[in-house]
């Protein structure tokens, strides 16, 4: 049974989730902590200014796709979300997959994300991530 507590958690990722599906490069900057700590499914770790680097390229290259009709990912589906929350921390953990097309192929590929998050202000906010790839 989720509480009201979980649902204030899960709207954040909801929220991150619809940045990351739209490459809202200015609501990824609000949600992603200044500090934050990313591993991402080859093992680096990385910066706000890497993953925000990497979402500048993405929206720059979905752009592309779009005026080329070339690869583009046509979808990003969220699932088996679970949240815990410890006062003003919480922790996500949910699966993901994310369908690209193109060259008359379609591929999905699946990662399961752990996200932290930490209230500050008023606003929850991803101070560390690990993305794994699933097999």
């Amino acid at each position: 049974m989720k509480s009201i507590v979980d649902r204030e958690i899960l709207d954040s990722e909801e929220r991150l989730t619809a940045a990351t599906r739209q490459v809202d490069v200015d609501a990824l900057d609000r949600i992603y902590a200044d500090d934050i700590i990313f591993t991402g499914v080859t093992g680096v770790v990385c910066d706000k200014a890497g993953i925000m680097d990497e979402a500048r390229r993405g929206l720059a290259e979905r752009q592309r796709a779009g005026a080329s009709q070339t690869a583009a990912v046509v979808s990003y589906e969220k699932e088996d979300i679970r949240a815990v929350r410890h006062d003003a921390t919480a922790v996500t953990s949910f699966t993901f997959a994310i369908t690209i097309r193109g060259d008359g192929k379609e591929v999905t590929r699946r990662y399961r994300t752990t996200n932290v998050w930490m209230k500050r202000a008023a606003d929850w906010q991803v101070v560390a991530a690990h993305t794994a790839t699933m097999g």
